[in-house]
């Protein structure tokens, strides 16, 4: 029996590149041959993912987190083909906050265009953008501010240091200079998210609550990024806001489809693509798969339902730490899950690496 190994992170616990090697040393003990490939759907781990298709020349720079703290970060180049990888999470990613520190308004993407300035100077003509797990909800203007967009309010001054706190303090924008910077430079943003920039399903309602806003903050933010949409659809005569994926990453996803006419691609397919260039998937039986929380949304558009749907004619293996599938008719094959199998909650966050091993120990792979 052969497996291919293709696990998205645990949240905030165990990352894809570790969750391949621990899965493929307890493989290896029952006798089965695998393979372990890290994989994303675009956000945190997306380097990861790509590292291990292309081989490519690793940029180091220092960039602001999403509170303005400057840190070492990095992304990939290729040379041949003038072609930058980002990865949004390493500049402006909620896993560089602590929980407290969390804050919707001032969060910044000033650090992601610090990243794409730095690409472009190099001589990038395209830039693949892998987008997810950011602490911010500024609309992209920390993105869009690093680039050269100036932004200005009713007394002409222009604005820096832009958050979602400053939004409706913006009369005018002038993005001259940053029309003639990335005039041939095309964007390529991996994105699993389809929700709209505005509204209950928009950035704000749906995402900004696990990005520190209590309730009573909701109905300030969604105001000021709505304010925000209008000067933005004055400057190009176009209203974008109700397009899917505008919502992504904190309403980033808005000015990458606005201001740099980025195409948007799910991320999962793009690495899959990679995947069937580099392995023949003819060669494996089974492929597991599985993140940290299976439920109603994996099913629909991420990493496991992506590998899922691509590889329907293999034995597809569910691991996960809770399954929160309500109706476990939903997902027709086999999922495993740590808690409460192995272990509690507790003992799982306390202890993820540990649990996730004795789930794999306990699975029997050879089972029809």
């Amino acid at each position: 029996m052969k497996a291919l190994i293709m696990i998205d992170s645990f949240k905030g616990t165990i990352t894809s590149k570790r969750l391949g090697e621990i899965t493929q040393e307890e493989m290896s003990k029952k006798g089965i041959d695998s393979k372990y490939y890290p994989i994303a759907d675009g956000g945190d781990g997306f380097l990861d993912a790509i590292e291990v298709f292309l081989k490519l020349k690793k940029v180091d720079i220092k960039c602001l987190d999403p509170l303005y703290r400057e840190i070492d970060s990095y992304y990939l180049y290729d040379e041949d083909n003038k072609t930058a990888y980002i990865e949004l999470a390493k500049a402006s990613g909620i896993n560089l906050v602590k929980k407290e520190e969390l804050n919707p308004y001032v969060a910044t993407t000033f650090g992601l265009g610090q990243m794409i300035e730095s690409a472009i100077s190099n001589g990038s003509k395209k830039i693949v953008l892998g987008v997810g797990g950011s602490a911010t909800n500024d609309g992209g203007l920390g993105m869009l501010e690093a680039l050269g967009v100036k932004f200005f309010n009713k007394d002409n001054e222009e604005m820096s240091h832009l958050s979602n706190k400053d939004m409706r303090n913006i009369v005018r924008i002038d993005n001259s200079n940053f029309k003639k910077k990335i005039a041939k430079v095309k964007f390529l943003v991996l994105n699993d998210v389809t929700n709209p920039l505005l509204g209950e399903n928009g950035a704000t309602y749906v995402f900004s609550p696990q990005k520190g806003a209590k309730s009573e903050d909701l109905a300030v933010l969604e105001s000021n990024m709505k304010y925000y949409s209008l000067v933005v659809s004055n400057l190009f005569g176009i209203d974008k806001s109700n397009y899917p994926g505008c919502g992504a990453v904190g309403g980033c996803g808005y000015a990458l489809m606005t201001f740099c006419k980025a195409k948007f691609i799910p991320g999962i397919e793009y690495l899959l693509d990679l995947l069937e260039k580099n392995q023949n998937i003819d060669d494996y039986d089974m492929i597991i798969t599985g993140e940290g929380k299976i439920d109603s949304q994996t099913l629909n558009g991420k990493v496991v339902s992506g590998i899922s749907n691509r590889f329907k004619n293999k034995k597809i293996v569910l691991v996960c730490a809770i399954n929160e599938l309500e109706n476990k008719n939903d997902f027709n094959g086999e999922i495993y899950s740590v808690v409460p199998s192995v272990a509690t909650s507790e003992e799982s966050m306390a202890h993820p690496e540990e649990c996730y091993c004795r789930l794999i120990e306990s699975i029997d792979f050879y089972k029809e």
